[in-house]
């Protein structure tokens, strides 16, 4: 079976990964926004690192730290925090430490049936 002349398999797999695209670049401005509107400045966004890439680096005025974003839907079975396993948080720190940064804080967005949550956990590395 074909769509416009391309076999199924290859239709659908790159829909989602644009959708991913979409939506993680969404997430990544509303957890900026949100950190800008309780006072921290973002330096600057999508850095990469070698074959990595660190989400946002900011600033409190104090010290200059990543923030790793976490985007997707929320069920009952899911969260978008779920994705920010031992071996991400390994990499993540081992970018900041490239950058000269110890701190490391996570932002997730939530997409929700009534809406969108985002919450902020600081210094979880």
């Amino acid at each position: 079976m074909t769509v416009q002349n391309r076999p199924i398999i290859n239709v659908f797999p790159t829909r989602i990964a644009a959708h991913r695209l979409r939506l993680g670049s969404l997430g990544e401005q509303l957890a900026a926004d949100f950190l800008e509107r309780r006072g921290l400045k973002i330096l600057d966004r999508n850095v990469r690192i070698g074959r990595g890439e660190v989400d946002l680096i900011a600033t409190d005025g104090k010290s200059r730290f990543v923030v790793e974003v976490k985007t997707g839907l929320e069920t009952p079975d899911d969260h978008p925090r779920w994705n920010f396993t031992d071996r991400k948080a390994d990499q993540v720190l081992s970018m900041a430490r490239r950058l000269g940064m110890r701190r490391v804080d996570l932002v997730t967005v939530a997409v929700r049936e009534d809406g969108i949550r985002i919450d902020w956990s600081p210094r979880v590395i």
